[in-house]
């Protein structure tokens, strides 16, 4: 019975984590780029004793989204694989939020700040350079003049990569770089949107929330039968 109680337990844990993830997903819903996380559940038992418990493990689904049009010529979308590269203070960080804009020395930026690498560095649009091109393969110009092109990376694993905070990922010490033969499309003027669906997120929630309620109910029969055991052994003495 004991084992029960704690099996019921870790799934009210488990439900919970669940919960905040599903509420992560939705409130990101609109962020260009984002990418949902999902919870998976799974029953360990313990080598000592053989106690079940079940956890959530939390994954990161980098399925891409829909794009969508803006005709801002700074926002820039990656149809196919791969990450636009940035350069932060705290390293090398990896997105799929392509809404750039310019920073005032030029520099094409993330909304924190972060420098837009290009395969010679960041990248950087002179004064008076003229509109901005983007050509699919990631080449830009300033009016007609070549400005440089997008470094794009992707990895062999995506597991490898870490959230890092606004739609920015960090590459773990086990990331491998996977530059080669990439396919991918840079789409001008148009942002990658969240690969969220609010519908079955919802659908998600409710099928959540009824399973707490299922593994509150059985702890609370579990314990009331406890109880009553301990009141009859009681009495009998």
């Amino acid at each position: 019975m004991i084992d029960g109680i704690y099996l019921a337990a870790s799934g009210l844990d488990a439900y919970t984590k669940k919960q905040e993830v599903i509420a992560s997903n939705l409130a990101n819903t609109n962020t260009a780029g984002f990418k949902k996380y999902m919870a998976d559940f799974t029953i360990k038992t313990e080598e000592a004793g053989g106690v079940g418990t079940v956890s959530a493990d939390v994954s990161i689904d980098f399925a891409k989204g829909d794009l969508t049009y803006t005709g801002n010529s700074l926002d820039m979308a990656i149809d196919g694989e791969g990450f636009f590269t940035i350069e932060t203070d705290q390293g090398l960080r990896y997105t799929r939020n392509g809404q750039f804009q310019l920073s005032g020395k030029g520099e094409i930026v993330t909304a924190n700040g972060g420098k837009v690498l290009g395969q010679n560095g960041p990248l950087i649009i002179p004064k008076g350079a003229g509109s901005v091109t983007i050509d699919g393969t990631g080449k830009i110009k300033g009016g007609n003049n070549a400005i440089g092109e997008l470094l794009i990376n992707s990895f062999t694993e995506m597991s490898s990569l870490i959230p890092a905070g606004s739609g920015l990922y960090s590459a773990s010490d086990i990331a491998v770089l996977d530059t080669n033969n990439l396919d991918f499309k840079i789409e001008q003027g148009y942002l990658e949107k969240s690969n969220v669906n609010v519908v079955m997120e919802m659908v998600d929630m409710i099928e959540n929330m009824r399973s707490y309620e299922v593994s509150n109910y059985i702890i609370k029969n579990f314990s009331d039968t406890l109880q009553q055991l301990i009141s009859s052994q009681s009495n009998a003495v």
